[in-house]
């Protein structure tokens, strides 16, 4: 008797683990709030989401991976409180010209914001979608010529300089794509938060903190934006 009840509670860990997979299949798309994880899931229950996908970064309140998308290369960040999922997204691992990619992506995937003061802004009943980008590094090239109205080339001059603030000026951007529990969004406004207590990646998921812009010029150096 004693050594079935010890069996029993020896295989408890699998069974638990195996009914938590089992829900996990039955789940649809609908059913989550981002990605395969739904607000409240713990740290484990989102490393089994992310199965195959190794982890970049993990500590008690973190889970990091490397991701892609649209050809952006960004951090997918999962933060926790109390081993409950609260915030998520993705940040732009490093500048570069096509962080716009970002915002078409939440706008095919979401339509119109709700909300475009400043910000692009999503919000339902579960969740609170955010995205940004923003210019963090312009870097001039030293050169003895400017760019003409574009003769022959004019259609797709004006494509290229779209990425730049003016002739001889390449422009980098980084940007965030993020995801918020709606009740810890509303929690955050209806008892004054201190924002202190929010981590390193919830304060650049919600916006708070972006990379400081700079400026590189050859032969001079990089200069922080003021």
């Amino acid at each position: 008797m004693k050594k079935s009840a010890f069996c029993f509670l020896a295989l408890l860990p699998l069974l638990s683990g195996c009914a938590n997979l089992g829900q996990m299949l039955s789940e649809t798309n609908e059913d989550y709030h981002f990605r395969k994880t739904r607000w409240g899931f713990s740290r484990e229950r989102v490393e089994l989401a992310e199965a195959g996908n190794p982890v970049f970064q993990r500590t008690e309140n973190e889970l990091v991976y490397k991701h892609k998308i649209d050809g952006v290369l960004c951090k997918l960040v999962y933060t926790f409180k109390d081993n409950k999922l609260r915030t998520a997204g993705y940040v732009t691992e490093k500048p570069g010209q096509n962080a716009e990619n970002l915002i078409r992506e939440a706008v095919n995937k979401h339509r119109m914001p709700t909300d475009t003061a400043g910000n692009m802004v999503w919000k339902s009943f579960n969740t609170v979608i955010y995205a940004n980008v923003y210019t963090s590094v312009n870097k001039h090239s030293m050169t003895k010529h400017e760019y003409s109205s574009g003769g022959l080339l004019e259609d797709l001059l004006k494509r290229e300089l779209m990425k730049r603030d003016e002739a001889g000026t390449l422009v980098y951007l980084d940007g965030v794509f993020a995801y918020v529990d709606r009740a810890f969004y509303d929690e955050l406004h209806e008892i004054n938060f201190p924002l202190s207590e929010l981590s390193f990646y919830e304060k650049q998921l919600m916006g708070i903190i972006k990379r400081r812009s700079r400026t590189i010029i050859p032969g001079v150096g990089t200069i922080p934006n003021q």
